[in-house]
């Protein structure tokens, strides 16, 4: 009974916060909330288990509800509302708390805006986050205290390629941004205080430097984007071609990357004790998260393999999809703004969900393909989680690749060797140049084979479709049918075991 009291309060609250997400703008009264709570603990005390859990499920909604409430930035300084409507130029300090993204043509990072400076020199204090986007001639780092002037908007909604409305506003006020700064003049006061994650960002750009020195460009963007997710390592040209033969989720930093750094660097250290090993364990995935962003797909990956390692030291049984609904439900909690603003979170959370309960499925369909090279591996990974993802693709992008899963077994047994070798190398260059020299040709070989499938099938015609919008509930229906399809195969194949 506890866990199913457990799972309704979790299912209520995800449930509060997805429709507080669709009525982003409405106020919820805190008399409403109470009142709600009132009715579900009132309907918690009945003895029917079925009363006590829609009870349950209330306090949970109304917990949901006020958690997206608290988290919108109410008081994000009006004052700056009163510069975007006179299109008036404004001047404010504060620290970058982002890596800076930086392009051939411009450098972007998140600022946390201490106050405004006046005329008279003097701060203004109106705390709030901003996105800016300067010049790329600066060199701009995590945790330095600037000066910006420019003109602040609010983000605009624009239209996609595919016809589809991109809600940029929601889409950045799930990292708290309400502002942007184009353009914009900066002037860097300070470096700013030390943390631990200024160091970890410092300690990547060395190693980027490595990639960059010994490997050639396009194959070190390419391993730069596998090892760090880099967003700007890639040409668009490139990126556009990744996308078409669905391979953007090993340029990206998916799950899928972080999976295979986490296994590499715990195969490495079996050679410790179990406490010790365990210990290291969590601090490197603690700490890989952090240097590589902390991005949704990065800190759900994350919070499952702390969850393996936990089950490992206690000797417990790893319920994987227990974990992955306890690390979504863990996340939400902490930014409920991603539940229904960030697809990166969802096609992530959908994507594992796939290879968990449709792989069994399509393992068995495949069943004659070699496991030479990981063939039939990679394969039932790829159909498995675009079975899941596809409806939601179709209906937020409007484009989906016909050849991934051949692309993706032809290119991801190279993957994790890329990664290794190319990780080795970098290490190697700080230490052993003349090392890093011999691994490099070997780095650059595997990098090369997978740009090369890539440009080769990214010119079939056909390779992928564009398709028009959609309403949201055929995209519903879409996973309803998947869903019983799912449920009516387990539970046939259930009963003939």
């Amino acid at each position: 009974m506890l866990v199913k009291t457990l799972t309704s309060i979790a299912i209520g609250f995800l449930s509060g916060v997805f429709a507080h997400s669709i009525f982003f703008s409405e106020q919820f009264s805190l008399i409403i909330m109470t009142t709600i709570i009132a009715i579900g603990v009132i309907l918690s005390l009945f003895k029917k288990h079925i009363i006590i859990l829609i009870g349950v499920f209330i306090i949970g909604f109304s917990l949901g509800c006020l958690r997206f409430s608290s988290s919108i930035n109410t008081n994000q300084a009006d004052i700056f509302d009163v510069f975007v409507s006179e299109n008036q130029d404004i001047a404010v300090r504060g620290s970058i708390t982002s890596d800076p993204i930086n392009t051939p043509s411009y450098t972007q990072f998140y600022l946390d805006v201490e106050g405004i400076i006046t005329r008279e020199g003097n701060l203004l204090s109106a705390p709030t986050r901003v996105l800016i986007t300067t010049d790329n001639y600066t060199q701009y780092g995590y945790g330095q205290i600037v000066e910006v002037y420019g003109t602040i908007q609010k983000p605009d909604s624009f239209i996609t390629d595919t016809n589809r409305v991109f809600n940029y506003e929601s889409y950045l006020s799930k990292d708290g941004v309400y502002y942007v700064i184009r353009f914009a003049e900066t002037n860097i006061i300070n470096n700013g205080p030390q943390s631990i994650q200024r160091i970890l960002f410092s300690f990547k750009k060395k190693f980027l430097y490595q990639i960059y020195r010994y490997i050639p460009e396009p194959e070190s963007g390419l391993l730069a984007g596998i090892l760090f997710g880099e967003k700007s390592a890639l040409s668009n040209e490139l990126e556009e071609k990744f996308r078409i033969v669905g391979l953007m989720h090993i340029v990206v930093l998916s799950g899928y990357n972080v999976s295979l750094v986490i296994q590499i660097f715990t195969k490495a250290l079996r050679f410790l004790p179990r406490g010790i090993r365990s210990f290291l364990a969590v601090i490197s995935i603690a700490g890989f998260a952090l240097l590589v962003g902390a991005g949704p797909t990065v800190i759900r990956a994350s919070i499952m393999a702390v969850f393996i390692v936990l089950a490992d030291v206690l000797g417990a049984r790893y319920h994987i999809t227990r974990a992955l609904f306890v690390a979504g439900v863990c996340m939400v909690i902490w930014n409920p703004m991603i539940l229904y603003f960030d697809i990166s979170f969802q096609l992530s959370f959908l994507a594992t969900y796939g290879l968990i309960v449709v792989s069994p499925i399509v393992e068995r369909w495949l069943q004659r393909l070699p496991q030479f090279l990981a063939i039939r591996e990679s394969a039932v990974a790829t159909v498995s989680a675009q079975i899941m993802v596809a409806p939601l693709i179709i209906y937020s992008i409007g484009e989906f690749s016909l050849i991934s899963p051949v692309v993706n077994v032809l290119v991801l047994f190279a993957v994790p060797i890329a990664m290794l070798i190319g990780f080795i190398t970098a290490v190697s260059g700080m230490i052993v140049p003349s090392l890093a020299n011999v691994l490099a040709v070997i780095s650059t070989y595997l990098l090369k084979y997978q740009l090369w499938v890539v440009e080769i099938f990214a010119d079939i015609p056909f390779a992928h479709i564009t398709i028009p919008p959609f309403h949201w509930v055929i995209m519903l229906v879409l996973y309803v049918g998947i869903f019983w399809w799912v449920f009516k195969i387990h539970n046939s194949y259930t009963h003939k075991i």
